[in-house]
């Protein structure tokens, strides 16, 4: 006589469907992290709701853009500066050319101070967006 292996209690999906997962939306992550829930109007799929996403996508791309050309702007200025003051070849700061000093080590500040700024300003416009979504 064989014993019959332990059957599974069958569940809401059956025995042998796996569970279900759960989609989370960045708008569900976003309500968490402020602790409310948004507003219904905003869930629905109107106009108004495509209108301020795009506007939203539009104001982090335009912000975007703005510090890519500015910290392009400074990236290739300090090689100009380089190469159109050849005196600079000759100054040195802490037994290293100048110029290598500039572009070797004093670009990393100036890169993280633009990153801080870009983060900061991304935060603004996402904060902003979300005080005209509880408006709704």
């Amino acid at each position: 006589m064989t014993a019959d292996p332990p059957s599974e209690p069958p569940g809401p999906l059956g025995p042998s469907e796996p569970p279900q997962r759960s989609i989370v939306r960045s708008s569900d992550l976003v309500t968490a992290r402020r602790g409310g829930a948004h507003p219904p109007a905003f869930d629905e799929h109107t106009e108004y709701r495509a209108v301020l996403l795009h506007s939203l996508m539009r104001a982090q791309f335009g912000l975007t853009l703005g510090f890519i050309a500015l910290t392009v702007g400074v990236l290739i200025s300090l090689p100009l500066v380089v190469s159109l003051a050849p005196s600079l070849a000759d100054k040195h700061l802490f037994g290293l050319p100048l110029a290598l000093a500039v572009l070797g080590v004093a670009v990393y500040p100036v890169l993280v101070v633009i990153a801080i700024a870009y983060v900061r300003l991304a935060e603004r416009t996402e904060r902003h967006f979300l005080d005209l979504v509880e408006k709704l």
